[in-house]
Parts: structure tokens; sequence; C-alpha cells
């Protein structure tokens, strides 16, 4: 009788309009499920998903026509329990919908630091960043409680210094620099939200920030080294120029020139009396001794105006120049800009944000007596060559952050920052309240950040 009913069961359909519905965990990325079902008909279709039988979360819906359909799920948190449905909604108002599957997600690996959370973001959604341990590098997405919900492992003592979503939504664009001692290679490489590598770019002497533009191209900074006179001497002196690069077939890029911008021809040359000790101090470059004289770290990209804007984090200098080329703009205490109070507004920053007339920086300040890190929201006017604080915030729990350090906006008009060497992510509102806080397990730091909404 037993044997009977099991074999009863054995052939009885799951319940539900979609009979060969399955939910698989993804093979590269073990957070995200795959759905795959057949519909009888069109329409909206997105996945139900929760912790419990309520399902209270869905993914945003897609248009579909009747046939083979293909969901992806990116949100349960690793090691959690995951009940999901398949679920569409046809034109002449019908619900369709699945059986709902129980999916149990792996832990993460143990090699990836762990985050720790206090108190709540202001906007729903997911955190981009990079966590770096030398041996153990990972480009992660987090929820609010810090735990991983997308993880892609880089190759090992290569952290990425910048890592930013695609603009057609389907996944991430990864700059890679080689570790010292090595061939420096430096690649922007694709992948996939599916965790699969869609194609690699070198980038000769690329570092620090890359932009993908509306149709597609990437601006990247590449280092130039040119010799001038300073103090009386000729010395060889490092600078940035910015290049515009279509991916392509071939993953080693053909350097064209002229580039878009040089700094070298943008700025003023340097002079013994404009350096400050981190630029009069020679530094190894390819072999060489040269003065590091602009080191530009951040580059992004202004909509409203089609331009790219430079931060250049030794000359305390916003520089911008239209992406179809022509006379770049220089904002800040080098090209004349005048404070309030006489005093330089940034010291040494960071930075993801920066449009053509306003920044938001992480100021590393490194030459404030005594050195301190900050936040601030700053704006100019080039009529009048004057530029401004709009707000600033220092957090009392972070000390001075020497390298790296990352600030982006948030709807609510505060921001994100990441203390990036400390280990600490914060969000605070414009008026110093401190909604949320991430810290690292010790000895992991943290990359750039970006607000990453709903999948």
């Amino acid at each position: 009788m037993i044997v009977s009913l099991l074999a009863l069961f054995a052939c009885v359909q799951p319940m539900g309009d979609f009979g060969d519905a399955k939910f698989t965990i993804n093979e590269r990325v073990p957070t995200v499920i795959n759905a795959t079902w057949t519909s009888k008909e069109g329409g909206e279709a997105y996945l139900e998903w929760g912790h419990d039988a309520r399902l209270l979360e869905r993914t945003k819906p897609v248009s579909v026509e009747a046939g083979e359909q293909a969901l992806r799920l990116i949100g349960p948190a690793a090691g959690s329990q995951v009940y999901v449905r398949g679920v569409v909604e046809t034109d002449n108002g019908e619900r369709l919908e699945s059986e709902v599957h129980i999916v149990d997600l792996p832990l993460a690996p143990a090699l990836m630091a762990k985050m720790y959370a206090e108190g709540a973001p202001s906007q729903d959604g997911s955190l981009l960043t990079s966590i770096f341990m030398m041996e153990s590098p990972w480009v992660v997405l987090l929820n609010s409680d810090g735990d991983p919900i997308w993880y892609y492992p880089l190759p090992p003592l290569t952290p990425t210094t910048s890592v930013q979503p695609t603009r057609d939504g389907e996944g991430l664009i990864i700059l890679l620099v080689e570790p010292p001692n090595s061939a420096r290679v430096t690649r922007a490489m694709r992948v996939s939200w599916d965790g699969e590598h869609q194609g690699t770019m070198e980038l000769p002497e690329a570092h620090h920030d890359i932009r993908e533009l509306p149709d597609g191209r990437i601006a990247w900074l590449q280092n130039e080294v040119r010799e001038l006179e300073v103090g009386g001497q000729t010395q060889l002196v490092l600078g940035d120029v910015v290049r515009l690069t279509a991916w392509g077939e071939d993953p080693e890029v053909a350097v064209s020139e002229p580039p878009l911008l040089s700094l070298f021809d943008a700025l003023p040359p340097p002079s013994p009396e404009a350096l400050c000790d981190h630029q009069s101090r020679p530094v190894e470059h390819d072999g060489q001794l040269v003065l590091d004289w602009t080191h530009t770290n951040s580059i992004d990209y202004d909509a409203d105006t089609d331009e790219l804007v430079l931060l250049t984090h030794f000359l305390d200098t916003i520089v911008s120049v239209p992406v179809t080329g022509g006379e770049a703009k220089v904002f800040g205490t080098a090209a004349g800009y005048n404070t309030p109070d006489g005093e330089p507004p940034f010291s040494h920053a960071h930075s993801s944000m920066l449009r053509s007339d306003h920044a938001l920086l992480f100021d590393n300040g490194l030459h404030y007596n005594p050195p301190r890190s900050r936040l601030v929201s700053i704006s100019w006017d080039e009529r009048d060559h004057s530029v401004w604080e709009d707000w600033s915030y220092e957090d009392p729990n972070a000390g001075v952050v020497q390298i790296l350090g990352d600030a982006q906006p948030t709807p609510s008009g505060g921001a994100l920052a990441s203390f990036s060497t400390q280990g600490r992510i914060i969000e605070v509102t414009e008026s110093g309240e401190l909604l949320w806080t991430l810290e690292t397990e010790a000895g992991a730091g943290l990359g750039r950040l970006q607000w990453v909404g709903g999948f």
C-alpha cells in the first residue's frame, strides 16, 4: 500500500500554472537564483520571494512573450533560506504562477571578511563596494545588515580601484591593476550579474578610475611623463591624460593620439613654490624617479553638460572637459578661485561624484593642521571665481585616511562615505545625523561605493 502511494505521488505534477518551473542556484555566484519556466501566455513576469511563505518581496517586472522564461533573483543573503515563485500577469488580467520553491543558499566564503552593521540606510537597495584583504579581494553587494547578496572573487593581490554597474544594468565594469613585482598590467573587465566574464580590455598605464559613457565607450586615466624645468633643473614629472576607448574584440587597446585631454596642457606647469611635500619627493615610476604632480584619482561624467570631470589629488583642483573635445575648465584655488574665509576648500581628496559646478568629496585632509579626514560638499561659480562649502561632516569615530576614500550622494541630500583603509562605511545626513554604519573585520579595507536599486 505504501509503495503504491509513493508511486502515485511521483506521478503528480507540481502545483501551479508552470508545471516545469525550476529554481536553481547559480554555479558562479551562489547567492543568485536562476528561475526558468514555460508560460502559455505573455505579460509582465516577476519573482515573488521572502524568507517565509508570505513572499513579501518581488523583483522588477519584465515584459515577456508566451513560451520559455528565464528570470534572475538577486536579493537574498548568503546562507539564507529563500521561498520563491514565478508569476506572469497576462495582458488580459489573469495571474499565472508557479508553485512555491524553497532554496537554501550556501554560506559566504570563509575568506571573505564579514561586515557588521548598525542603524539602517535611508533608501531601499544594496551597496556596491569591494572588500580587500590582499590575499582575497572581492566585489560585493551588501544589504542593510552588511550581508553579501552578491559577490565575485578577484585575483589574489589584485584589489580593484574602481567598480561600477554597466549603463545597461546587466552587470559590472571592474578596473584591475596587477600588484607590485608583476607586469603591472591594467585591465577593464565586464562581468554579468550571473558571474559570466563578458570581456577584458588592457588599458596601458591606466590607473585609479574609469567611467562608462552613454555611448558605451570607456573614459580612463593614463599616466604621462614629461621633462620639465622645475626649480632650474630638468625633472621627470608624472601627470595624467584622459582617453576614450570603445570595447572591441581585440583585448589589447591600440592607444591613439592625441588623448582627449592632457593635464600638462590644461594646467600651469609645476613650480617649486606650488609643490607640496607629496609632489616634491621623487617616487619610482616605470623604473625612473619622477615627481608625482597631478595624481588624478577620480573621473566622473556630467550628463547635463556632456562633460568629463576630474579630481587631481595633489593639486586640489577639479578639471572638466567636453566629451566631444575642446577647451578644459579648471576650478579650485590653483586656478585663482577664492573661498569666503580664504582657506582651501579641501586637501588631497577622493571622490566618485563630480559635476561641472559642484562636487561631493572624501577629503583626506592631509595638509590640515592637524590632519583630519571628512566629507565635504562644495560648489563654485565661474563668473566670480568663487568656491564655497555647502556642508561638511567629520566622523568622530574615524581617524585620518591617508589613501583612498570615497563619497556618494544620497537622494535625501546626505552622503555615503567609505573610510577605505579603516574598513568603515557610513551614511550621514546633511545636518550631521549618522544613519548607518558598516564595519569590516580587522585587517580588511573597503573600496569605492555606489548604491544599487532593486533587481
